[in-house]
């Protein structure tokens, strides 16, 4: 965002504009803007927490290997705390999948992908449990 977008945005002084019945109107998206700088913040934050725990050494680069995202973009998440691009989000939801997608938006359970996560745990421990179960036979026959 550039200075001049930041301050109108942000930090415009001017009065508000009437309406025809006189009373005052605020510009639009006025108010959205301060929460919307907390909510980024705090969406920022939740996008880099998820990307470190896959990649806790040289996460950027890693990124960087599975999305095709240059590594010094995801470093400006990670050390800046700046908001991924729609085209970046997108390319970690493909990489990442619903796991990602209910880190970055936790409050949003009744979200299609918090079922779709759930089912490719259950996925994954029904085949490490197959696992497990292959194993424990080899070691009981073995007797």
């Amino acid at each position: 965002m550039s200075a001049a977008s930041f301050t109108s945005t942000f930090l415009d002084t001017s009065p508000p504009m009437h309406t025809a019945s006189g009373k005052d109107m605020g510009k639009s998206g006025q108010e959205q803007g301060k929460f919307g700088r907390s909510h980024a913040r705090t969406f920022a934050e939740r996008v880099a927490a998820f990307l470190r725990a896959q990649h806790p050494l040289k996460t950027p680069q890693c990124v960087e290997a599975e999305t095709g995202i240059p590594a010094g973009t995801v470093r400006k998440w990670l050390e800046q705390g700046n908001v991924p691009s729609g085209e970046a989000m997108l390319a970690l939801s493909k990489r990442y999948e619903a796991p990602f997608l209910c880190a970055a938006y936790p409050d949003d359970e009744d979200a299609w992908f918090f079922e779709v996560a759930r089912q490719q745990e259950q996925a994954r421990l029904e085949a490490q449990a197959a696992t497990i179960r292959q194993q424990l036979a080899a070691v009981m026959g073995g007797r």
